[in-house]
């Protein structure tokens, strides 16, 4: 994997924890720019997560992905648990 994939990696992992959404079960690949998003997401425990539409939540992560440099394309293969 290039060194370039692991940062945009990173960058992109950093960006879904910004977000009200549970994903410690969640895999992020980055390869030849585009990101792969595999598992499940849920809401997180506790009053941040209360009132979260996971939906609308992922749709802007993805959305803040997509404009991130270094991202070509985001594939979304996650489930909503």
């Amino acid at each position: 994997m290039p060194l370039e994939d692991k940062r945009t990696r990173r960058l992109v992992e950093r960006e879904i924890s910004k977000h009200h959404v549970d994903n410690t079960l969640l895999r992020v690949l980055c390869i030849n720019e585009i990101i792969y998003l595999d598992g499940v997401v849920s809401k997180i425990r506790g009053p941040a997560g209360r009132g979260v539409n996971l939906e609308m939540e992922m749709a802007k992560v993805v959305e803040a992905i997509e404009r991130m440099r270094g991202v070509r394309d985001v594939v979304e293969g996650y489930r909503i648990g």
